[in-house]
């Protein structure tokens, strides 16, 4: 912007991750939020499978030698009950998995008991399954 040689860059977006020292004093000095949502999840990271898997295996998760994260849109999440990256950790297959198969919620069984899953549970309430 403007006539130069020195522009000025505008960026309508704050990206906290890469940002996250102006986003912390912008938070403790001015008392200010530099992002808020407007509204509920439009994608999410669902789980597919790195190799094939087989039925009794255990997840390792994000990051791990299992399975990677593709990002879909939430109402292909949702309808398809796939099963989000985050909560992968810990689940035992039900069934066998092709590679590059995505993982659905039907396919695993959850360890018992954990906060992300009581957590996902309530945004799901929050926004309902799928929001645009």
């Amino acid at each position: 912007m403007g006539d130069g040689p020195l522009y000025a860059f505008y960026t309508p977006y704050h990206l906290p991750h890469l940002q996250i020292v102006a986003t912390v004093a912008r938070a403790a000095l001015a008392a200010d939020a530099t992002t808020a949502p407007l509204g509920g999840p439009v994608c999410e990271v669902i789980t597919a499978a790195k190799r094939d898997l087989r039925a009794g295996e255990r997840l390792d998760g994000v990051g791990g030698f299992m399975t990677y994260g593709v990002i879909e849109n939430a109402d292909v999440t949702a309808r398809e009950a796939l099963l989000p990256m985050g909560l992968a950790a810990g689940c035992v297959l039900r069934r066998d998995i092709r590679k590059d198969e995505p993982v659905a919620l039907g396919d695993v069984e959850m360890p018992a008991k954990r906060l992300c899953d009581e957590l996902w549970r309530e945004q799901r309430t929050a926004f309902g399954p799928a929001v645009r």
